[in-house]
């Protein structure tokens, strides 16, 4: 079970906003309002995002444009 199937909707829905937010740059209004009153839903577009954080960082390249974006990196998962 992930950390995220524990989170009550308004928590999900608060989490993904924002996290959509500082990963994009944008808050995402693009969902339906069934697709928004959706945990599934939810759960699968933050995981979603998290796999592409996963993925940049298995390049140095990607690595800096998270640390440029503001992220933080641990390097030494990678060396």
């Amino acid at each position: 079970m992930s950390v995220f199937e524990s989170m009550d909707l308004d928590e999900l829905q608060s989490y993904f906003s924002d996290f959509h937010k500082d990963f994009y740059g944008f808050r995402p209004r693009f969902a339906t309002p069934d697709e928004w009153n959706d945990s599934k839903w939810l759960i699968t577009r933050i995981e979603g995002i998290h796999e592409v954080m996963e993925r940049m960082m298995t390049s140095p390249e990607g690595r800096e444009q998270l640390r440029y974006e503001g992220w933080s990196v641990d390097e030494s998962k990678y060396a």
